[in-house]
């Protein structure tokens, strides 16, 4: 399921469990629920400071309203759709706190940790990520919190715990559209803690992967993981296809650096030093040019 999808059934979850009218005996002229469906109509038509206004209103005024729990998530929301981190943060953990069986818990505490994220407070997030699967394991963000509970441990440098978390993505939401992120963090996640031999696997079905944002990515840990572990052609077809076949990646100065290292490495100086040639021309300010230069000295090149 994608994320626009995710998000977009997340609000018509809401409505089901709070824009009544009939069945669930709520009145539709109360004053209440007038201020919900205003302020509903408003967030479906993205514009959240107005949105949120009527929520909080309802919020302030009616604490014992059959909506207050869902106003409470929903102003937390708009909170957040407009980078307002810390006050997401404040909304939504005060509705945790008054609505503790809420049926929005589980979304209330994963956009509070989608929050702590975006303030770069990686540990604090995590706790709430847990606390999203913990209060709905069938939730339907269940696979967001699982991918960005690993993220964050990754974020955090906490490197196992992230290699775990992010793996258990993989194996317990085949289908989730966080599954290429979470193998290329997972694979980093080996790649950092000194373990290229784990990183081969996520990294190399990223590599694969037509569609992944994190295709150039990974195939440049790839040809690094592989250089780690001394398979020098691998590696080097590797970081080829990288040059070639994503000439705009981030990654390319890098990749021609460790073509140009592999080359030295083989006694191949002339292809080594036409590497080094291609990287200072295309890369003049690349901060791999200088020890690419003095790697290649030292190996007689």
């Amino acid at each position: 399921m994608s994320c626009f999808v995710r998000l977009a059934l997340a609000v018509l979850l809401g409505c089901t469990f709070a824009c009544g009218g009939g069945s669930d005996g709520v009145d539709p002229t109360a004053p209440d629920e007038r201020l919900f469906q205003d302020g509903l109509a408003l967030y479906d038509q993205l514009m959240y400071a107005p949105a949120a206004a009527k929520f909080d209103e309802l919020v302030a005024t009616y604490p014992t309203s059959a909506r207050h729990d869902n106003a409470g998530y929903l102003t937390g929301r708009c909170a957040y759709e407009l980078a307002d981190f810390t006050g997401a943060i404040t909304k939504l953990t005060a509705m945790r706190a008054t609505h503790p069986d809420s049926p929005h818990l589980d979304a209330a505490a994963y956009f509070t940790g989608r929050s702590r994220f975006r303030l770069l407070d990686f540990v604090g997030s995590e706790a709430e990520f847990r606390a999203t699967i913990a209060a709905d394991p069938s939730g339907v963000f269940v696979d967001n919190a699982q991918y960005y509970l690993g993220r964050a441990a990754y974020e955090a440098g906490d490197l196992p715990t992230a290699q775990v978390e992010l793996g258990r993505l993989e194996t317990s939401f085949p289908a989730s559209s966080y599954v290429d992120n979470a193998r290329y963090y997972g694979g980093r996640a080996f790649y950092d803690a000194g373990d290229p031999a784990s990183a081969l696997g996520p990294l190399g079905r990223v590599s694969q992967t037509v569609m992944s944002i994190y295709i150039d990515d990974a195939t440049y840990y790839l040809g690094r993981s592989h250089y780690a572990l001394g398979q020098l052609a691998t590696a080097l077809a590797d970081l080829q296809r990288l040059v070639s076949g994503f000439p705009t990646s981030q990654y390319v100065d890098n990749a021609l650096a460790y073509e140009a290292r592999i080359y030295a490495d083989q006694l191949d100086c002339a292809r080594a030093r036409g590497a080094l040639t291609e990287l200072s021309t295309r890369f003049p300010q690349s901060t791999y040019l200088a020890p690419t230069t003095t790697y290649l000295t030292t190996k007689g090149c």
